[in-house]
């Protein structure tokens, strides 16, 4: 299950109120070769053994990406995108699988296993600004979590001129906000009755004004509600969301109108959209 900014606000917090103060005692790597050689974990272990010894001075999140920073100067970032779990343990009860295993004093330990693409990154400060998703997501770009940041009027005025399709204006690397993925991004222009081939310089102000809407409410829910089912929080607990559209109304009817769900390629995925509500 894909993390996206919900869920990854959730982990941080979470991580924060178990991990301050706690000094890594001991790590391990285990069955990461593969995600080493495509970039998304450090290639060398000694980046990871900087880590011992640090105490955990924050966890914070923006967009997908966690930062956790530690008093003697390193970082780990952790952003499993495209799946992967962030648990809690007691040490006598870690998993035998993970990709990385942090242990604290206290009898306590922390796994990260990618279920697909992400990231694990050990950084010093001064290597952070190499990070891509560092970049990406500690950036200038608004973060609908942050309300002095999030304005519509902001948001308007970023929409106007883009002669792309709303996708690329809400995911990706020139999205006007971070953190929202391909499961918020259905979601979001159904609540908005946007269609996904719209451009966003079309928008009128009251379209722009209700996308805005839906971004915002879709966030809260999503936190509000745990993350979306079968994301699974720090504690192994299960999100309550239920995607209103997505892959899950493959086949199905609109709930609110009644036409049958329809997909079309966009952006590199396959999207549904309920012909009928999105225009």
């Amino acid at each position: 299950m894909s993390i996206e900014l919900p869920e990854a606000y959730i982990l941080s917090n979470q991580m924060s109120k178990e991990l301050l103060g706690k000094e890594v005692t001991c790590y391990g790597l285990g069955d990461c070769t593969s995600l080493q050689n495509l970039g998304c974990i450090n290639m060398y272990r000694s980046d990871f053994d900087k880590l011992h010894g640090g105490r955990i001075v924050s966890v914070v999140s923006r967009g997908n990406v966690i930062r956790v920073k530690f008093d003697n100067g390193m970082n780990l970032l952790l952003a499993p995108e495209y799946g992967g779990k962030v648990l809690y343990h007691k040490e006598s009860a870690v998993p035998s699988k993970y990709h990385l295993k942090l242990c604290f004093d206290g009898d306590s330990a922390l796994t990260v296993t990618l279920t697909g693409l992400g990231v694990i990154q050990a950084l010093t400060d001064e290597q952070l600004e190499n990070s891509y998703v560092y970049r990406r997501d500690f950036s200038t770009t608004a973060s609908p979590t942050d309300e002095k940041e999030f304005t519509f009027e902001r948001f308007s005025k970023e929409l106007s001129g883009r002669k792309v399709n709303v996708k690329s204006v809400l995911v990706g690397k020139d999205a006007v906000v971070v953190g929202l993925g391909n499961s918020a991004f259905q979601d979001i222009l159904f609540r908005a009755k946007v269609h996904p081939k719209r451009k966003a310089s079309s928008l009128n102000e009251a379209e722009k004004q209700a996308l805005f809407n839906a971004v915002k409410n879709l966030i809260q829910e999503r936190l509000k509600q745990g993350g979306k089912s079968q994301f699974v929080d720090f504690y192994g607990k299960l999100g309550g969301y239920n995607a209103e559209m997505g892959s899950n109304m493959k086949g199905k009817t609109c709930t609110k109108c009644g036409s049958q769900i329809e997909s079309l390629s966009l952006g590199g995925g396959q999207t549904f959209y309920c012909p009928g509500c999105q225009k």
